[in-house]
């Protein structure tokens, strides 16, 4: 050896002469072993072999043969001097790696000290044997696992190497590269250093990190350049280009659209109005993306003369659930008279999030209340009849807005451009954000009707490889009814078990939690059901599961953790190996009821929550408190924006109904980038299911066609709702606000049909343009709308069975009138969306 003794080795291991190299390349080391030993235990998972394991000498081999110069580079860190290492070195580094890996638990020793199996693979072991077990004698009980199969995928992810003063340096020069619009130019001369500098402190305080700590990745420094870019220019049209920012979920999408909006905020915040709107398809996201902002921007707005107020437009403004952004403050925000307070220490303030009743710098909002804002008073005053106009409306998760939904937004974009425009002559830029999306371009261009659209993503040499990520498929067996004493007379054969394909979700979801490799921070899972009927079954099932019959501890290993709950433990001597088939059997092991790798913390019942219509409740139907739990079992509200740091695991019980919401499900966990997160599909007896299970690279690996996001702008029946709707809009533009309570809020049709004609000709030309329609389309759309209109004006006549509204108007006995209906309707309406 290099070394006269094994002590000389240790010694340089834990004192090398270039710690951080040393380290850095040791770690190098042991990832390129758990990707040995994971990718050959899942080829031998794939192909039945669940009781499966790597030799150490067929480690070291690999090793030896594919990764000597790292091995090499390590061995000189340690010394200090360029030696290269003799054969019995590099087996001395290997084994102390594998050693390493078994210590932290990544890898374990199965049966002796010169096998291995990753501890992925120990859980899809215990998945194979799954049985619906519900006493101490599993000898009857079903088994309820038909196969399973491991995916095992590298993460990819952007690589993070431009410093942040790189970044801003770059941006002060993005002026010179385009004709600056006349109305920004004053600003830039005037504010741009400053703004540049208050940038700056936002990100600090956001990361709670100095500048010289934080670095971009390529395509958010693109993004960022891009789209500020693009709103200096004077050059630039929203009908010609569109922005999309593409790449994996955790990436740092968000920010490279945000960036641009809060230098642009800075920049012009002495003009009081809308610079951005921020569109989300739920109201849990807006919240989230609100949190965010407050981080951005509470420090700054105390330096700021025009602080930057954020304005949340959507149907459930109180009670919001937000954090104190004082820096190492853990309290909670609380709705005043002027705004937030924080619950633990009043002196924090958040003064800056408005109403809609009020103006914002940048709004955050949803489809349909946008729609509303086009139309209604509170946009006419607050957003469209200001100094300055939105310049980015953003849609973010935007494989969101697919079919009829879509068909939705790509009109309101329209109606929305058009009012931008001729409220004041500004050229709006439309983003949309998405980690899933299949031929971004025509999907963006569809979305935004524009000639042509410029996706913003991440480039191959710009990943880097960033840990692994699992994806273990179940099949269940098919639903039977089962007998649980065979043995006995036919007389006595009552006792039966039916065997489902949830009692397959129930048994694997304890099975996952309570075996799955968990840290203090990194301790949760996150499970998603396509059905409110199943949810409500499942949690009710797996809650009796765990906290009432505590089932979990019939498999508990009680020989290693010195307890006494599993019967059928024999006690052989295992505390440091699992027990060998040869010289310590244990048939309770080998059967797949001992689960060998659970830790004392792992013996206690999990804290389970249900998320679903909107609301959490915990297993007594309570509500829970938001932050105590380990496993929540929700429908596809959270599959978007519930970034929780502590999710690990995630599973979807069933087929997913399609492959982007799916792709979403999963990255929920393991948002940072180093974490190795899990995900279990249980699949049942549908065909879809059987598909899914024989062609997982359909879920895993989807081709781009399979991502397309399926949309018609161009559908008839939707572009004339929202013809009828740009009437109102039409109005609000162009009347005053005492005209638009008029037509809007009190339903005068009368007075809608006399604008409408009044200004016929222009608003046909208008709707034209907006919705791209021949002018005899557009001319036979309006006549219908003014029919409809003139039909209300006619009388009620009950006695008369061809009145119009005979059928379409409850008469009531009492003799209210069609106006007593629309005003009651009205108020019933106002009184929604103020609630």
């Amino acid at each position: 050896m290099d070394f006269t003794s094994i002590e000389d080795l240790q010694k340089l291991w834990t004192h090398p002469c270039t710690p951080e190299v040393a380290k850095s390349n040791r770690e190098a080391v042991k990832y390129q072993i758990i990707k040995y030993v994971e990718d050959r235990n899942a080829d031998d998972i794939n192909r039945g072999d669940y009781d499966c394991f790597v030799s150490l000498k067929n480690i070291i081999n690999h090793l030896t043969k594919n990764h000597g110069s790292l091995i090499t580079s390590l061995f000189i860190d340690m010394k200090g001097s360029p030696t290269a290492p003799s054969p019995e070195t590099v087996t001395w580094i290997i084994a102390t790696c594998v050693q390493e890996l078994v210590d932290e638990q990544y890898l374990l020793y199965i049966y002796d000290r010169q096998r291995v199996r990753s501890r992925i693979a120990e859980l899809v072991r215990y998945l194979s044997y799954l049985k619906q077990r519900f006493d101490e004698d599993y000898t009857a009980s079903p088994g309820l696992a038909h196969m399973v199969k491991l995916e095992v995928k590298s993460r990819l992810r952007p690589r993070r190497d431009i410093p942040l003063v790189r970044a801003i340096r770059t941006l002060s020069m993005v002026k010179n590269a385009v004709q600056i619009d006349e109305n920004i130019r004053p600003f830039l001369q005037k504010n741009s250093r400053d703004s540049l500098i208050s940038f700056r402190s936002m990100v600090e305080n956001r990361f709670n990190k100095k500048h010289n700590e934080i670095n971009l990745s390529s395509f958010q420094l693109r993004g960022f350049q891009e789209l500020f870019q693009a709103a200096i220019s004077k050059d630039f049209s929203s009908e010609i280009l569109s922005y999309i920012i593409q790449s994996s979920t955790g990436s740092g999408k968000t920010e490279a659209f945000l960036f641009p909006i809060l230098l642009y905020a800075l920049l012009t915040q002495e003009k009081r109005g809308t610079k951005a709107i921020l569109v989300y398809p739920r109201i849990d996201l807006c919240n989230d993306q609100l949190q965010r902002l407050i981080e951005y921007v509470y420090a700054v707005n105390a330096t700021l003369q025009n602080p930057i107020r954020i304005g949340i437009h959507h149907g459930k403004t109180e009670d919001l659930p937000l954090k104190c952004p004082h820096q190492g403050c853990s309290g909670s925000l609380q709705a005043g008279p002027n705004g937030f307070v924080c619950c633990d220490d009043a002196t924090h303030t958040v003064n800056f999030v408005v109403k809609k009743t009020a103006t914002a710098d940048i709004i955050i909002t949803t489809p349909d209340s946008l729609h509303r804002r086009l139309m209604d008073r509170e946009g006419k005053l607050n957003i469209w009849n200001k100094q300055i106009l939105p310049k980015y409306i953003v849609f973010d998760e935007a494989h969101i807005y697919t079919n009829q939904s879509g068909m939705h937004v790509a009109n309101i974009v329209r109606r929305l451009r058009h009012k931008i425009r001729h409220s004041g002559g500004s050229e709006p830029i439309f983003i949309a954000s998405s980690a899933t999306v299949g031929k971004p371009k025509e999907f963006c261009c569809n979305l935004f009707s524009t000639e042509d659209a410029k996706v913003i993503c991440p480039n191959e040499v710009e990943l880097e490889e960033m840990g692994r990520e699992y994806i273990v498929f179940l099949k269940a067996t098919h639903p039977r009814k089962i007998l649980l004493s065979p043995e006995a007379s036919q007389e006595e054969q009552t006792n039966y078990t039916i065997a489902t394909n949830l009692s397959a979700m129930i048994q694997t979801a304890f099975c996952f939690f309570h075996t799955m490799l968990k840290t203090s921070e990194k301790n949760r899972i996150i499970g998603f059901v396509d059905s409110i009927d199943i949810i409500k079954r499942l949690g009710e099932k797996l809650c009796d599961a765990e906290r009432n019959r505590r089932l979990y501890q019939l498999r508990t290993p009680d020989a290693r953790l010195e307890t006494s709950r599993n019967r059928q433990c024999p006690h052989v001597g295992c505390r440091s190996l699992p027990p060998n088939p040869y010289i310590n059997r244990c048939q309770t092991y080998l059967d797949g009821e001992c689960w060998w790798v659970m830790q004392e913390t792992d013996d206690r019942p999990m804290s389970i929550q249900i998320h679903k219509s909107g609301t959490t409740q915990d297993c007594a139907g309570g509500q829970p408190n938001s932050e105590e739990w380990d496993m929540m079992i929700t429908t596809s509200a959270l599959e978007v924006g519930f970034d929780h740091p502590g999710i690990i695991g995630t599973f979807q019980y069933m087929a997913p109904m399609n492959i982007p919401g799916f792709i979403q499900r999963i990255g929920r966990g393991g948002r940072s980038p180093a974490d190795m997160p899990i995900a279990v599909v249980v699949l049942g007896s549908r065909p879809i299911d059987n598909f899914y299970f024989h062609h997982t690279s359909f879920l895993t690996n989807p081709h781009d066609s399979k991502l397309e996001i399926p949309i018609d702008p161009e559908n008839r029946y939707i572009k004339a709702m929202h013809i009828t709707s740009f009437i109102y809009d039409y109005i609000s533009t162009r009347y005053a606000i005492e005209v638009l309570d008029q037509v809007y809020y009190q339903v005068d049709t009368e007075e809608t049909l006399s604008l409408i004609e009044q200004t016929e000709e222009n608003l046909l030309i208008d709707i034209c343009q907006t919705f791209n329609l021949r002018y005899d389309v557009a001319k036979q759309e309006l006549h219908m709308i003014k029919q409809y209109f003139a039909s209300c004006s006619e009388p009620l006549r009950v006695e008369d069975p061809t009145s119009k509204y005979y059928c379409t108007v409850r008469y009531l006995k009492n003799k209210t009138t069609v106006d007593d209906i629309i005003d009651r309707l009205n108020r019933i309406a106002y009184y929604l969306e103020e609630n």
